[in-house]
Formats: structure tokens, C-alpha cells, sequence
């Protein structure tokens, strides 16, 4: 799935700090997303296995302000439940 991050969703995906990538599995994940953003045109190209962690990271582990993170980046595309 191809999307267009708008500033806002960009700002909050590129709050994740790349050097946290080896910290666990969400931090990894943003991470990863951030390197396959096209900076010049805002797009995402979003895999069947990225549309299956959205929603399990923001709704299936205890919350460490994941699910507002996720729900900034991806509610506007993926609605409330982020495709659930």
C-alpha cells in the first residue's frame, strides 16, 4: 500500500531516535519505516507485514504512548483501529 505522509505524520514517525533501532521491536520498526520514506515525494510504500504490526504495536502490547504515536502517522489513512 502507497501513501503520502503529510508533515505532521512525518514529524511524529521522525521522532524515533534511528540510534534506538537495536532497542526492541517498535523502536526498530519506526526506524525501518523511516528509511523507506522517499523524503522528496512524502511516500510510504507500505508492505502487507507493515499493515499487520500497525495495528498489533499500537493494540496488542501494554501502551508506552505507541498507540498515539501510530494513530499521528497512520489514522488519517488507516482510520481509528489502523486497518483492524
Amino acid at each position: 500500500m502507497q501513501t503520502i505522509l503529510s508533515d505532521d505524520e512525518l514529524r511524529i514517525l521522525f521522532q524515533q531516535d534511528p540510534k534506538t533501532k537495536g532497542d526492541g521491536g517498535f523502536q526498530n520498526f519506526l526506524v525501518s519505516l523511516q528509511i523507506k520514506i522517499d523524503k522528496k515525494t512524502k511516500t510510504l510504500n507500505l508492505t502487507d507485514d507493515d499493515l499487520e504490526k500497525i495495528p498489533r504495536y499500537a493494540f496488542d502490547y501494554s501502551n508506552g504512548g505507541w498507540q498515539a504515536r501510530l494513530l499521528g502517522i497512520f489514522g488519517r489513512v488507516l482510520g481509528s483501529r489502523l486497518g483492524r
